[in-house]
């Protein structure tokens, strides 16, 4: 999961650009990048599913161009969240 707007990190990470889109370790790669990245070793990409806000869904698929578009949610608010 990838959730939450990572106000520990602020001011890097802000509501319109959360934790889980920015490179905070240097490696040239967002942590949702590499979290992809791992899970793509270990099983098919149509097998990876994102859950994320609605006000993210370009992020996503901006940062995860293998991910097929079925494979990812848009929640419409903070407050109804999909079961991980």
């Amino acid at each position: 999961m990838a959730g939450g707007i990572g106000s520990r990190f602020w001011p890097m990470s802000r509501n319109n650009y959360p934790k889980q889109f920015i490179d905070i370790l240097g490696t040239g790669k967002s942590l949702l990048q590499q979290t992809y990245d791992r899970f793509a070793t270990i099983c098919p990409k149509e097998n990876i599913y994102v859950v994320t806000n609605e006000a993210y869904t370009g992020f996503v698929y901006n940062q995860l161009r293998g991910l097929l578009k079925t494979t990812y949610f848009a929640e419409h608010s903070e407050e109804v969240q999909l079961h991980a």
